[in-house]
């Protein structure tokens, strides 16, 4: 009876917000040609070892340079040159070790298809006590939403999958594990995250004199705090660690201490290298356990040599930290292999470039070029740089045989619990799997239609910011696309990618530390430990883009270049261990098995 009561007031709430709250989700296009262009010009220099940090800022000034973004533990500073021969002036200092233009990274969910202290299991009071913060909150068990019920037959079926509730048996996770969240932010005053949001080492790593001069004061402001501006950080954030409370739901893991880096711009719909990185270095600096990052990109082994060799020491310092790494393997549907390779004289293992046949070509957008989604070759950053652990996203469950809506598949079938999702990468670079939710039909939504949508638990639920740039889209004027809702001020929203695997098994890692925090410091063992406890009882059918498929979209839009849809069936499946590395996390398993 409470939960009917709970859906009855929050239906009447969404009527009442509905035409400004329920921002239009974008479809799936690919960060092909090398991403974003960098609007600012802004280059990289990085010095040889023993160069001070006045010896670095000299070096710049003299050749005619503007100091944006200090890494000095890196020795690297992202410069905006003021002089016509700056490059030509600091590249002949000695010191100088390579100068190189600095790229952009995106967001994957932007990307995405047309996304109390201490007290664990039995000692906390407030276990078995309905009365004082159950677990989990109530909306966590609803059965529907706006009459929409999956599969599961709860709201949060992600948990569920992950084998949350028998790990919270045992933890909610301790105010002792620091998760770092390096995104657009994190709105910490949000009511899911108020209680673990550690707002003293959170910060913003936006040169905001950068930005301002590019796109002027007003437009600057909306990234010169640590603020969330888009939404996205504060979803990633409260997926991981929102609180019990006993209002809306709660995290993965409710008791972990969350810490926010805003390192991509709402204003640039990304983030420079720089900006990350630096995010990266503080973060580790101030003892987090782990970070997450629920962003990416693509860099060219030869012309981004350089770009890549920052983010292999960055990941290196942060290792020698003791800091595990959590990253989305990407929307694009493409291959990741894992592979070794020598760049600028280091050897590296473990890289994560993208196949270079038809599997490396992304899913492509009906009407566009083949050039849009050719990725073949490149490297994933950061989930492919060595030492980071790439997760794939899984769905739910598809609708009932949603491949029959698909044109060219002749044998449609029902969608069976847990497939790849139809945008995540995949491939044996793949470290994990996590659910990151996929629309109803398990297609691109030029494939699947308006039956397609994400509420009700096809895409998975955590807060947004109300005034953030997802719940703001002027755009938002229908359920189908369904991405945002109010209640009593506080924002939620339903969304699908990578950028949403990433953060539940981060949450399950955050839940394992708090278990076994022997594990702690130990970024390897704590992956080891995650794989070896992993659930791996699923079977997959989606398979890769199907290049030789031209048929056109339901809604009539050609496909002249093929990859615009999907081969589906047990035949057609990608192999488990490239789909899902070494299976679904299992937090029951892994908070209970000894390391």
């Amino acid at each position: 009876m409470r939960k009917a009561v709970l859906f009855l007031a929050l239906l009447l709430l969404l009527a009442a917000c509905s035409q400004t709250s329920q921002p239009t989700l974008p479809e799936l296009s690919s960060l092909a040609g090398g991403q974003k262009a960098n609007p600012f010009g802004t280059l990289v220099v990085r010095f040889k070892a023993g160069t001070t940090v006045a010896q670095m800022n000299a070096a710049i000034v003299n050749a005619g340079g503007e100091v944006i973004t200090r890494i000095p533990k890196l020795r690297t500073v992202s410069v905006l040159p003021i002089s016509a021969d700056f490059s030509t002036k600091i590249k002949a200092n000695t010191k100088v070790k390579a100068v190189f233009a600095e790229k952009v990274l995106t967001n994957p969910a932007t990307d995405i298809a047309a996304e109390d202290a201490g007290i664990t299991g039995k000692n906390d009071p407030a276990l078995g006590n309905p009365g004082i913060n159950p677990i989990p909150d109530p909306w966590h068990n609803l059965t529907s939403f706006l009459g929409e019920t999956n599969p599961e037959g709860i709201l949060q079926w992600d948990d569920n999958r992950m084998n949350v509730p028998a790990a919270w048996n045992v933890t909610r996770g301790d105010r002792t594990v620091r998760v770092a969240v390096l995104d657009s932010g994190v709105e910490g005053a949000h009511k899911e995250l108020a209680p673990n949001y550690d707002n003293q080492s959170s910060a913003n790593t936006i040169p905001c004199n950068l930005l301002t001069r590019q796109f002027g004061t007003q437009l600057g402001q909306r990234d010169c705090n640590s603020g969330d501006t888009n939404g996205h950080g504060t979803w990633v954030a409260s997926r991981i660690g929102g609180a019990v409370n006993g209002f809306a739901s709660n995290g993965v893991a409710p008791n972990v201490q969350i810490v926010g880096y805003k390192v991509l711009s709402t204003m640039l719909g990304g983030g420079l290298t720089t900006w990350i990185v630096d995010g990266m270095i503080r973060a580790c600096d101030s003892n987090v356990d782990i970070i997450n990052m629920s962003l990416g990109g693509f860099n060219h082994p030869t012309l981004d040599a350089e770009d890549t060799l920052l983010w292999v020491e960055a990941v290196n310092y942060c290792h020698s930290k003791g800091t595990a790494i959590f990253a989305s393997a990407g929307n694009n549907h493409v291959r990741i292999n894992r592979v070794n390779m020598t760049m600028g004289g280091v050897t590296l293992t473990g890289v994560g470039q993208v196949d270079t046949g038809p599997d490396g070509v992304a899913s492509i957008i009906p009407g566009s070029s083949l050039a849009s989604g050719d990725l073949r070759g490149l490297i994933e950053t950061p989930a492919g740089i060595p030492g980071v652990i790439m997760v794939s996203s899984t769905s739910n469950a598809n609708g009932a045989a949603p491949y029959a809506l698909q044109p060219g598949i002749e044998k449609p079938t029902v969608g069976a619990k847990d497939q790849l999702a139809y945008y995540s990468n995949y491939g044996s670079r793949i470290d994990i799997a996590a659910p990151g939710g996929a629309r109803k039909l398990g297609v691109p939504r030029y494939d699947g239609g308006n039956a397609d949508i994400l509420y009700g638990g096809w895409g998975t639920l955590a807060g947004l910011t109300a005034n953030g740039e997802i719940c703001q889209d002027p755009a938002s004027a229908s359920l189908l696309t369904f991405a945002c809702f109010k209640v009593n001020g506080t924002a939620f929203g339903w969304l699908q990618g990578t950028s949403m695997s990433s953060p539940n098994a981060t949450g399950v890692a955050a839940l394992t530390l708090a278990a076994h925090p022997e594990l702690q410091g130990n970024p390897d063992a704590l992956l080891a430990h995650l794989q070896g406890t992993a659930r791996t009882n699923m079977i997959n059918e989606t398979g890769p883009n199907d290049q030789f498929n031209t048929a056109p979209s339901l809604a009539g839009a050609p496909c002249s270049t093929g990859w615009c849809h999907l081969k589906f069936g047990l035949d057609d499946g990608i192999a488990f261990s490239d789909a899902y590395g070494a299976g679904m996390v299992n937090a029951g398993a892994a908070v209970t098995t000894a390391p």
